[in-house]
């Protein structure tokens, strides 16, 4: 495929941050990508650079690729491995995947399927309905007393993303009401607390008959977490998986959970593998987990995200496409859970509507799915 040209702008994410829009037209088909960023990040993650310095590469960019025939999303990625910036580069990946998809008259997850050799499917859904940590809401969040763990999910029992939208919206209107505090990051409500159980508590009392999980984002918390207190929360809720329940360099404390818990519930890495073969292999020689979060983001093109999901799959883990604290009106990770086949998608709370844009695209991916049979 030749591109014709190749835009860059920059947009306001869903906090108002300056974030960059891709743009690319080939042969009469034009398409947009946009991407996210993270408020709490693994120190492995790829680095990112400022947007402005972003837009100056555009000219470059253009002249580097005019003439040039790229057959394969493969070929298009090794080239963006020669810049730096790893929003610049997965926007580029991804508006790139998007383009060749419409070029070869084919939905997005029908390409990355077909490219990762998965067989689509539809996702469980991790809805973060309540949010501490880093992401408890509100300019004045650093003088809150927010509750400890970052994410508490509510996940429905079923791969219909009609269904499990339905469901949570049910779930969120019992929740309306029974807090005052302001919104989290990602859309979810807030509550005043030291103790990491009581979100728990409060989302059990709500709960339609779905599964509950966490993020503890645990590199962010100010002390360790005792794995007997893991031991009590999944004997007293029906816990589907934790994700990050110690720092990001506490291989220990991961290998013992996992040692301890792996065969009732997922143990989730995320800041500890940030997307990367090198310490995805590292987590598995150890050990540490058996699911692992999946974002472009971390690790700096579509084909890299790809190589990782597989990676892990061959583990035998559970793959969790994943939304970022900082997010855009962008569907992309609802096509890439699709097509990679991943076990679950989080996506941050519905009543934002930078989140609930993923779930209604899986809601459109869910009607093309019954059409393919």
């Amino acid at each position: 495929m030749k591109i014709d040209k190749i835009s860059l702008k920059i947009i306001p994410d869903s906090k108002g941050k300056d974030t960059l829009e891709a743009e690319m037209e080939s042969d009469g088909n034009t398409v947009i990508a946009s991407v996210p960023a993270g408020e709490s990040t693994g120190k492995n993650e790829a680095k990112t650079i400022p947007p402005k310095q972003a837009l100056e590469k555009v000219s470059w960019i253009n002249s580097q690729i005019k003439n040039k025939d790229f057959a394969t999303l493969d070929q298009f990625d090794g080239y963006l491995n020669t810049l730096q910036g790893a929003n610049l580069t997965v926007a580029l990946s991804m508006v790139f995947t998007k383009l060749l998809a419409k070029q070869n008259n084919m939905e997005t997850w029908e390409l990355i399927a077909k490219i990762s050799g998965s067989q689509p499917a539809l996702p469980l859904c991790f809805f973060n309905v309540i949010e501490g940590g880093v992401h408890g809401g509100g300019p004045s969040a650093s003088l809150r007393v927010n509750l400890p763990f970052q994410e508490y999910w509510y996940i429905p029992k079923t791969n219909s993303s009609k269904k499990s939208l339905d469901e949570v919206m049910e779930v969120l209107k019992l929740l309306e009401g029974k807090f005052s505090g302001p919104m989290g990051s990602e859309g979810g409500y807030t509550m005043q607390s030291k103790n990491p159980e009581d979100g728990l508590k409060m989302l059990q009392s709500c709960t339609k008959g779905g599964w509950l999980g966490l993020d503890c984002a645990a590199t962010q918390l100010p002390e360790k977490i005792d794995l007997s207190f893991y031991e009590l929360i999944t004997n007293n809720y029906e816990l589907l998986a934790i994700e990050d329940p110690y720092p990001e360099d506490d291989w220990e404390g991961f290998s013992q959970i996992t040692a301890a818990l792996g065969e009732k519930i997922w143990i989730i890495g995320d800041d500890l593998t940030t997307t990367n073969p090198k310490i995805i292999k590292l987590a598995a020689d150890k050990k540490a987990i058996n699911a692992v979060i999946i974002k472009p983001t971390q690790i700096g093109t579509v084909t890299e995200t790809i190589q990782a999901a597989n990676l892990a799959k061959s583990y035998g883990w559970k793959i969790i496409v994943a939304n970022r604290g900082e997010e855009t009106m962008d569907d992309f990770i609802a096509d890439l859970a699709v097509g990679l086949g991943a076990d679950a998608i989080k996506s941050g709370c519905p009543l934002q509507k930078e989140r609930l844009v993923k779930y209604e695209r899986l809601k459109e991916i869910e009607k093309q799915l019954l059409v393919h049979g």
